[in-house]
């Protein structure tokens, strides 16, 4: 194995979803850097459909306010359709991960309360301090839709390696008429999912989650 490959592992071992952060807001220089590092990513006939708005404070707690307020208020309407069945076997990794999360909260599967509050922590953005609202032109149709995923994994990945923390998160899309309101997003734009961006709060518990990961044979075949 090379050292390049090494590095890149222990990266990508290390990376995770961060759903509680410190208020500290991050230098755009740096922010700017990671994002840079991304840009990198490969495309479709190198196209590079992202269309990112990343918010510094005080913007982020203006969004924050209005996602909270059509969460509290109104029906999710995303621009993309979310799953609204999972088949085996993504339906048990799903439930896993939600157990194992709700747990790491303590909250009871029957404590409605609790877990309304936690799910609205997804419109408070985890308190940190950025928000990127990722959105693809949907004239470029579902290819694009591949490219930004791309630019994800390889974005998350820089975060980490920068030493920020971040938890990419469909759940805001769901109000995109809000976000559009707030960012200026051109109209023919389909907003996708946000990235809560900051600086990991250590001490709560939330942020030892971890999820688990099958072997690879679960979901590559070689064929000699």
């Amino acid at each position: 194995m090379s050292a390049d490959l090494a590095t890149l592992e222990r990266v990508l071992g290390a990376r995770k979803s961060v759903r509680a952060f410190l208020p500290t807001p991050v230098p755009r220089e740096r922010l700017a850097r990671v994002f840079a590092a991304a840009q990198r990513a490969p495309s479709w006939c190198n196209t590079q459909p992202w269309r990112v708005v990343v918010t510094e404070p005080p913007r982020t707690d203006v969004v924050r306010d209005a996602l909270v307020a059509a969460a509290r208020g109104g029906l999710p309407s995303p621009d993309v359709p979310f799953p609204m069945d999972y088949p085996e076997p993504y339906l048990a990794h799903r439930r896993a991960c939600g157990f194992a999360l709700y747990g790491a909260m303590g909250i009871a599967r029957d404590d409605k309360s609790r877990r309304y509050d936690a799910w609205l922590r997804n419109y408070q953005i985890f308190d940190a301090p950025h928000l990127a609202v990722v959105g693809v032109d949907r004239r470029l149709g579902p290819y694009a839709l591949i490219d930004v995923g791309v630019w994800l994994g390889q974005l998350l990945a820089a975060f980490t390696a920068d030493g920020l923390a971040a938890c990419s998160m469909a759940s805001i899309a769901a109000y995109p008429k809000v976000l559009r309101e707030q960012l200026g997003f051109a109209p023919e734009v389909d907003l996708l999912f946000g990235i809560a961006i900051g600086l990991e709060d250590e001490a709560s518990p939330i942020n030892q989650f971890r999820t688990a990961r099958d072997p690879v044979e679960a979901n590559v075949t070689f064929l000699a």
